[in-house]
């Protein structure tokens, strides 16, 4: 009888504490729906998915969106929109873009899966993720995984090396240390990492520590608010010469930054292309895809599997077109992967932004082409875009240069 009494007694305590995580979790997560008028919100709470919370990216911009402090543009409303980015605006009238950071049938295909992933029962509800114990082990598993050359699926995403355990010091910034919905905030790091790392990287490189990056809104079920920060380079190949050369100068900035800024981590992007660059009025550019990328933690102690940790790598020639070699560039300190790039993006074979080169220039400055050719085929990257970036500037300041209308 002592036995069944004391399982009875267990059993009691364990339904009263999941009872207490789905009352925590639903004060934690509704409580902007009690504040700002119930369920039915504006338009744009359509878009949020807020049901399937805890498996989303957090909820800390939807007061703003049910008080209608951010809104949908009406003429996007009803628009086929196959990769889920909107437009809006806030009260005050700046432009946001509003992202649900992927493809309907990407997201579906990450519910479908969400309860064997979790060994949940089938038709398990989001909510009761809340109830499980290995979120850490979930977590590292991922960008493991990524790091790893995968076979039955492709890696996606953010991919952490050289030792997926820095994942723990990477997302420190999005924690709030505290008891309180840790777990939940926890699951929406995983949800994250398993749809879109972006407002992951978008908070530990922030715009207002000057990173070439969007403005961070925040989030609301599973999407995600940023600023607008302007126009594609891809659509601004006719402007003039002059003003690409101030894009190039900034492209080449950020690939150093991205590489060297960061106190403790280097940030390779792997989808650089003139559609993810976008440019504002003031010439500034942002790069506005942040979920393909490989973090590296240059500051490991590095054990015997990383020979060659404190040689820099330089990119190697791989075939044509943008490849590089992810399991390369994580088995050194340093790489010129995010150089070579930038200088692809200025000089490559596909449409690149800088060619053809005017008459002009390649009269007066014959070294500027040869630098950009040294840039994609050379040994010594790091040296020859600190050549290009004093070339740029001092071109910049010459008014015959500054003169040249579009070539394109």
């Amino acid at each position: 009888m002592s036995d069944f009494y004391n399982r009875m007694l267990l059993r009691r305590r364990f339904c009263k504490r999941v009872l207490l995580m789905l009352i925590a979790f639903s004060v934690s997560f509704y409580a902007s729906v009690f504040l700002f008028g119930g369920f039915n919100g504006p338009q744009v709470m359509r878009l949020t998915d807020l049901n399937r919370c805890p498996a989303c990216y957090g909820v800390t911009v939807c007061p703003e969106l049910y008080s209608n402090q951010i809104t949908l543009d009406s003429n996007q409303w009803n628009m086929f929109n196959a990769k889920n980015i909107y437009n809006g605006y806030t009260k005050s009238n700046r432009r946001v873009v509003l992202k649900k950071l992927a493809h309907d049938w990407e997201l579906k295909e990450f519910d479908d899966s969400l309860c064997k992933k979790w060994r949940l029962k089938q038709d398990c509800k989001a909510i009761q993720l809340l109830n499980i114990s290995n979120v850490d082990e979930k977590l590292l598993k991922i960008v493991e995984y990524n790091l790893t050359w995968p076979d039955t699926e492709p890696r996606k995403g953010l991919v952490m090396c050289p030792y997926a355990y820095s994942l723990y010091d990477f997302i420190q910034p999005l924690l709030n240390n505290k008891r309180e919905g840790f777990k939940s905030e926890m699951i929406n790091v995983w949800t994250m990492l398993s749809i879109n790392p972006e407002p992951i990287i978008l908070q530990v490189i922030p715009k207002s520590k000057g990173w070439p990056v969007p403005p961070y809104g925040g989030v609301c079920g599973r999407l995600e608010v940023v600023g607008h920060e302007g126009e594609p380079l891809s659509s601004l190949l006719y402007v003039a010469w002059h003003r690409k050369l101030k894009y190039a100068q900034k492209i080449l900035n950020a690939a150093m930054d991205f590489t060297f800024k960061h106190d403790r981590f280097r940030f390779y992007l792997m989808d650089w292309s003139l559609d993810n660059i976008v440019v504002n009025e003031k010439d500034e550019i942002t790069f506005v895809d942040l979920e393909d990328l490989i973090v590296l933690d240059k500051h490991i102690s590095p054990k015997k599997d990383l020979p060659d940790w404190y040689e820099r790598y330089s990119r190697e020639a791989l075939g044509s077109g943008f490849t590089f070699s992810i399991e390369n560039m994580c088995r050194h300190h340093l790489s010129d992967h995010n150089l070579w790039a930038a200088c692809y993006i200025l000089a490559g074979e596909e449409n690149p932004l800088l060619y053809p080169i005017p008459k002009e220039v390649n009269s007066s400055r014959p070294h500027f082409d040869r630098l950009l050719s040294t840039c994609l085929h050379g040994e010594d990257r790091f040296r020859t875009v600190s050549k290009l970036q004093h070339v740029i500037e001092e071109m910049l300041s010459d008014n015959k240069i500054v003169r040249f209308g579009a070539v394109r």
